[in-house]
């Protein structure tokens, strides 16, 4: 042990010698002073990075409910889900003719060739026969178990769910889209800060670069600074492609497919509605209201409700009534009689006549009793409750995902409430230590590296603060697109 403690010792003075120290620090200068000329060749030379400007001249600046109305007008999935409207009304309009008589109409004419006999000539001869008929007829379900009315009923229903069907649809698609316009949003917000800290870092390396020059500052706190600066040139441009890209992300769903990214940019442009002192409660209970799927399922459950009261029907008795007329005519038909030169002859009788003459008419009333049908009609309205307790079903869940959806719209309103609240408190604590550490470095009492420290706090409390805004603002809109209140989306 005692020699291993003589050994270390005497490493201890070979290290601690004065000259070992001397040489130590010229090194390390050297190397400093060396990549610092190396950065800043770098910055003054060729391998400059030119930053794109942001934001770019000459832009179309597209507010949200012009993104919204857009995406509403020209999206293929909205444009397929307004398809059923015009066959649900349709069938309405069918149901409603349901409860009048059908008419239809019919005409036949034949001609024959060929041998026929002849009785007056009591021989076989050729002829040609022309035969013709027509009928008008009414049919009349009179009663059918209530049949028609329940088919009306459900008629009605199904083009209402139609209608909630394509509304939903539509808020689907425009909740997904707000989610891509929040993104960006952000994304504008977070480059246009990370411009201003780029102008504020090239600033104080040109002010550091002169006292490093002066002599009067390390080398190392301008590589420090320069460091800093490609990292934040380096962010910038990650989000610039990152925004661009989403750009055109909200240009495809507008449908502007030929228009530049670098043309537009995207703001908020709507005044976010007051939701005042809303709670949780109540909240829940407008989104149960205004769901759009709520609404769809209420309907579709109402469809299925008739469709079961219609396949019920089918075991009553139905009482129909039919009524025709019709009349014929024949080329063979005419009147026999005697003459003295030619014997006894046949006398065409006209068209008119004939049309007129062979009129019939005929009316038909028939009562049907189901008696045994192999349990199609059982088998009918079984698949009708089922399709009804699905619908039942279906209805619940959707309940159940809208308070779930709303609660989370909600917590995260308040959470962003406080957020806000609480980043506001830092941000002003943080700008008043900035202040007084400016007082302080211009009275020489600090070093710049503490009041850059200051600066940098009071710029993220500031950043964050405005990201907390923005997020705040974004979540009451959703929250009011939920609760009815921005009818927009």
């Amino acid at each position: 042990m005692g020699l291993q403690g003589n050994e270390n010792r005497k490493v201890w003075a070979h290290f601690t010698q004065p000259y070992r120290w001397r040489d130590l620090c010229t090194s390390l200068r050297q190397i400093a002073t060396f990549l610092y000329l190396g950065l800043t060749l770098i910055s003054k030379g060729k391998g400059q990075i030119s930053l794109p400007t942001f934001p770019p001249a000459s832009i179309q600046r597209i507010t949200l409910p012009t993104f919204l109305r857009q995406v509403q007008q020209n999206a293929i999935s909205v444009r397929q889900a307004a398809v059923p409207l015009t066959v649900a009304q349709a069938e309405l309009q069918q149901a409603y003719l349901a409860f009048l008589p059908s008419i239809s109409a019919n005409a036949s004419a034949t001609q024959n060739y060929g041998t026929t006999f002849d009785p007056f000539a009591f021989d076989r001869v050729q002829q040609t026969t022309t035969f013709g008929s027509g009928s008008v007829g009414a049919n009349w379900l009179i009663f059918a178990g209530l049949a028609n009315h329940y088919l009306l009923r459900q008629a009605r229903a199904n083009a209402a769910l139609t209608q909630a069907t394509y509304r939903r649809t539509q808020t689907d698609l425009l909740a997904q889209a707000l989610a891509q316009f929040s993104q960006t949003l952000s994304d504008s917000f977070l480059i246009a800060l990370s411009q201003q800290r780029i102008e504020r870092l090239r600033d104080q390396l040109k002010r550091v670069t002169i006292l490093v020059e002066a002599g009067q500052s390390l080398a190392i706190d301008s590589l420090s600074l320069a460091a800093q600066l490609a990292r934040e040139e380096a962010q910038y441009l990650s989000l610039y492609n990152r925004h661009r890209e989403n750009k055109l992300l909200l240009l495809q769903l507008m449908g502007w497919d030929s228009v530049s990214v670098d043309a537009v940019e995207f703001t908020l442009g709507v005044e976010v509605p007051d939701l005042g002192l809303l709670t949780e409660a109540e909240a829940i209970q407008l989104s149960i209201r205004f769901a759009p799927e709520i609404e769809e399922a209420r309907w579709r459950t109402l469809v299925q409700t008739y469709s079961l009261r219609a396949a019920q029907a089918a075991y009553f008795p139905t009482l129909s009534m039919s009524a025709s007329i019709q009349t014929n005519y024949s080329s063979n038909a005419g009147n026999i009689r005697f003459d003295p030169v030619q014997g006894i002859v046949r006398e065409p009788l006209p068209f008119e006549k004939q049309i007129r003459d062979n009129v019939n008419q005929s009316i038909f009333v028939s009562l049907s009793v189901p008696i045994f049908q192999q349990g199609r009609r059982r088998t009918q309205v079984i698949r009708a409750e089922g399709s009804l307790r699905n619908a039942e079903l279906q209805l619940d869940l959707q309940r159940q995902q809208v308070v779930r959806r709303t609660q989370q719209a909600y917590l995260a309103w308040q959470n962003a409430l406080q957020q806000e609240a609480a980043l506001r408190r830092s941000a002003e604590a943080a700008l008043r230590a900035l202040q007084q550490s400016q007082v302080q470095y211009e009275g020489g009492r600090i070093n710049y590296w503490t009041y850059r420290e200051a600066l940098i706090a009071a710029t993220q409390a500031q950043l964050e603060l405005e990201q907390a805004r923005l997020d705040k603002a974004l979540r009451a809109l959703l929250l009011s697109a939920y609760i009815g209140k921005y009818r927009d989306l």
